[in-house]
């Protein structure tokens, strides 16, 4: 969506940037396949429950560690692309440049920060609603909920001292 209020500049990246990033994207690129290629899984299943349930979990950890890798070359890789293109350093959404400071801290980023922000405000207004359906879910589904006790007393105090040891 364009926003009319922000037009796109005609500045494009120059050959000097678009070489910086690249280069940038590339040594990203090299670090990434070099810690893959240091990492060594552990398959041996020697020792007690407590040495393999670590090795599980250490492998769970791994696989994960791999997946955002893996999702994170898929952004270079599509931000290289976007240099050959001429498109990389423009925002997906409104058209207008991203900002180089925020290119640096974040070279693979698609939006301007205001794009960003507003995806991520919308992201947000999301979740709490997905959390009150699932609240809501959970007591409908809830059988035992009108067994929970109801809290009679607000203070201390209020809890006269009858009530709690009886008659003696």
């Amino acid at each position: 969506m364009i926003n009319p209020l922000k037009t796109p500049k005609e500045f494009r990246m120059n050959q000097l940037n678009r070489q910086k990033f690249m280069n940038m994207f590339n040594d990203m690129l090299n670090d990434r396949g070099n810690n893959n290629s240091q990492r060594q899984f552990v398959t041996e299943t020697k020792g007690d429950e407590v040495d393999f349930a670590t090795q599980q979990k250490e492998q769970v950890l791994h696989h994960r560690l791999d997946q955002r890798n893996v999702f994170f070359l898929r952004k270079v890789a599509q931000a290289k692309q976007k240099i050959l293109d001429g498109t990389y350093g423009l925002c997906e959404d409104c058209g207008c440049d991203i900002n180089q400071k925020r290119l640096l801290a974040r070279p693979t980023a698609t939006l301007c920060i205001d794009c960003q922000e507003e995806k991520e405000r919308g992201e947000s207004a999301l979740i709490g609603k997905r959390r009150d359906l699932k609240d809501k879910k959970f007591e409908e589904m809830d059988p035992d909920s009108h067994l929970r006790a109801e809290p009679k007393f607000t203070k201390v105090k209020d809890i006269g001292f009858d009530s709690v040891v009886g008659d003696m």
